[in-house]
């Protein structure tokens, strides 16, 4: 893909202003590499000299509240309603009757377009698919079986699990979900009574055998015209000992270790991507999207789809980048709006892995924080920094990326991110759930950083 065609893209995309939207600044890299935003609200504040480096207004949740937290731990409405101040800040400095494209990591939250449009905004919203499928996973289930693609064996319940009925139609074990849920929030393993009792009541509970095995993520692309794409596939990395992650919660994707499947799991994957795709498309949506697989021996079974962005595609992103292909995040927004730009997959394993480290203490004030940008461990095993940059592209073959620690002043809660690794060489072994030796030396020598928290505490 030449740079010509990249700056189409760029220029379709900036032809109306681009006010982002996501959880943190890192999940829309490649739309700030091309220049694609003019401003940026976020749950997590951004690293430092990140709007300096980007020429972005960058306003974020964690800078006015002071405080992170794990994420969904409230509802999207929730989350919207403490983000009004930041949106009302932006319009003032924006009103005049200016036109806005609104690029949000997921849906926008709802009541933005009304808030903006109060204060003098004209929103240039995409017209996006209307369809429980999308979002619900009960619904998101029926569907697959339509389609032919394999589930596992489930069965809907409401209230309190009961748990010796459903252990004589499920199994011992099993993974209850609620119907709307993200990066692994609302997702329990059931393996007893005692495991049962703590899943709280709910009208609706999707209860499904519990598969075991390796998690794979394929992202994929469904244009307004042509068939859809399948691109790269990734291992989907969760419960990983040390990085302070829960069951089914998402801790990062691995893009090379799926060179180690075997080419019939791969060919199956794809067998089920290309039925979703073009089932999305009947659907009337548009844009990338992701399905989540478990492998186990040679058998593929869909978890579910997320239709929006995922945690990995800006660092699908850096490898699309680094290829001279157009990113597939910025070709997301572009066909939202009806707009095309063509780009050829490339399904290949790429050595680029990215891990999310979580906080595992009780809830402490963060007191000062080593930068964010390109480390390398040192001889005695500690992270030393090298030089300023945003992303996996500044990295060397020996180098990690190491972002999105709080800033100082911030108030750390249980369970919420202490920072993002990023590098071109595995972070875990194959099936996505063990630190590789290098894995755990940098995981290690993140929780070492210097003073990351106030005297006598730990990370």
């Amino acid at each position: 893909m030449t740079d010509k065609v990249i700056k189409e893209a760029q220029r379709l995309l900036r032809a109306v202003p681009c006010l982002g939207y996501g959880p943190r600044a890192l999940s829309l890299l490649p739309l700030l590499r091309l220049g694609c935003l003019s401003a940026l609200i976020t749950d997590e504040a951004a690293d430092a000299g990140w709007s300096e480096h980007f020429n972005v207004e960058m306003f974020s949740l964690e800078k006015h509240t002071r405080t992170r937290e794990p994420s969904r731990s409230r509802t999207r409405v929730e989350r919207a309603s403490d983000l009004m101040p930041l949106l009302s800040d932006f319009g003032v400095r924006h009103r005049h009757g200016r036109r806005l494209r609104v690029v949000s990591f997921e849906e926008c939250p709802p009541p933005w377009p009304q808030v903006l449009e109060r204060i003098g905004m004209r929103l240039h919203l995409p017209g996006l698919a209307d369809s429980a499928v999308l979002t619900d996973k009960i619904a998101m289930r029926r569907w697959f079986r339509h389609l032919g693609v394999p589930v596992p064996t489930s069965t809907v319940v409401s209230g309190e699990l009961d748990y010796p009925r459903l252990r004589a139609r499920i199994g011992p074990v099993f993974v209850v979900q609620r119907p709307r849920g993200k990066a692994g929030y609302g997702t329990y393993l059931v393996t007893d009574e005692i495991s049962a009792r703590a899943v709280p009541p709910s009208p609706r509970l999707l209860v499904s055998e519990y598969v075991g095995g390796i998690g794979v993520n394929v992202h994929g692309f469904v244009p307004n015209d042509g068939a859809p794409q399948t691109l790269r596939p990734s291992v989907q990395i969760t419960c990983v000992d040390g990085a302070g992650s829960v069951f089914g919660q998402y801790s990062g994707n691995d893009f090379h270790a799926v060179r180690l499947l075997p080419a019939a799991v791969l060919t199956e994957c794809r067998k089920a991507m290309d039925r979703i795709g073009h089932g999305l498309h009947a659907l009337g949506y548009r844009g990338t999207f992701g399905a989540d697989f478990m492998v186990r021996d040679d058998a593929v079974t869909a978890l579910e789809i997320n239709c929006r962005l995922q945690g990995s595609t800006w660092l699908l992103g850096e490898l699309e980048l680094a290829d001279g292909t157009v990113p597939t995040m910025l070709r997301h927004f572009l066909a939202q709006h009806g707009q095309d730009v063509h780009a050829t997959p490339d399904c290949r394993p790429a050595e680029a892995a990215h891990l999310v480290i979580r906080h595992t203490g009780p809830a402490i004030e963060v007191s000062t924080v080593p930068a964010g940008g390109i480390y390398r461990l040192d001889g005695n095993e500690n992270l030393t920094r090298r030089h300023d940059g945003p992303g996996l592209l500044e990295c060397g073959p020996d180098d990690c990326l190491v972002a999105c620690m709080p800033r100082p002043g911030t108030v750390l809660q249980p369970g919420s991110v202490l920072a993002w690794l990023a590098a071109s060489r595995s972070l875990t072994t194959a099936d996505g759930k063990t630190l590789t030796p290098y894995g755990l030396q940098l995981v290690d020598a993140v929780r070492r950083l210097p003073h990351p928290l106030g005297p006598g505490t730990s990370p």
